[in-house]
């Protein structure tokens, strides 16, 4: 028997591929990786990366290689009608997704962080999310031209905004000055800078602090911690004592 899915999850999932839009063929939306219906913290990002679903060849990940649901592991090209049983594939390998195989090499950076605020991937308390659900190839940035970004962004910011609202998400962590623009400019509007690390990396770390529908602590930082250059591992240490600080009540079990 099916687990009840909620109707917005649903939806999503059954949401038709883009037009012209980069989508990795083959793939399937990630509503999260993790389980964002357990968790109570999660990292915020842009979208997926194509390594979720690609190899280093640009090849379909399949058998035990894969990461997440593909329509070739589903055995169906159209999620719009497909049977219940088939979205709650879907759901499920986002939901296990630290259970089968991450891209470790990504997610690891953060690992710490969380964990001095109480919560872990690879433990079910921590979760994460993106503005866009769709795996791009190429990357986000350099999907062009720029129209194609916000019309992405316009279609699947909605879904964000409802996960955000419907689960128990208490700490959103934010890495990277790109997100953290994006989100301050059109999600949180009283994200505001707190703090500076100065002198352990290439620039400056700004830390910044919010709030989410007047329940969800925002920390963010500027630096991105997989793609700055300069990041070494005292300013990873400064950065977790200074993000555990900042998410003070929030953090899990306190």
């Amino acid at each position: 028997m099916t687990a009840t899915i909620p109707t917005y999850i649903e939806t999503r999932i059954r949401e038709p591929l883009p037009a012209d839009s980069y989508v990795v063929p083959g793939s399937t939306p990630v509503i999260s990786f993790g389980d964002a219906r357990a968790a109570t913290v999660a990292t915020l990002g842009l979208n997926p990366s194509r390594i979720e679903f690609l190899d280093r060849n640009g090849q379909e990940l399949i058998g035990p290689a894969r990461r997440l649901a593909t329509h070739r592991s589903l055995g169906t090209s159209d999620l719009s009608n497909a049977p219940l049983d088939v979205i709650a594939e879907v759901l499920k390998d986002c939901n296990c997704y630290f259970d089968r195989k991450p891209y470790r090499q990504w997610f690891d950076q953060l690992e710490p962080i969380l964990n001095r605020c109480g919560a872990s991937f690879y433990k079910g308390t921590a979760c994460h999310l993106d503005f866009v659900q769709w795996a791009t190839d190429p990357t986000w940035r350099n999907v062009r031209p720029s129209t194609l970004r916000k019309r992405l962004l316009a279609a699947d910011l909605p879904f964000l905004i409802e996960q955000l609202r419907n689960e128990n998400i208490r700490l959103l962590l934010v890495n990277g000055m790109g997100v953290l623009r994006l989100l301050r400019r059109i999600v949180v509007s009283d994200l505001e800078e707190v703090k500076s690390i100065v002198g352990l990396g290439l620039q400056d770390t700004r830390l910044f602090l919010g709030t989410i529908f007047d329940r969800i602590r925002v920390v963010a930082w500027s630096t991105n911690l997989q793609s700055s250059f300069g990041v070494t591992g005292e300013l990873r240490d400064e950065l977790a004592d200074e993000v555990e600080k900042l998410a003070g009540a929030s953090i899990v079990g306190s």
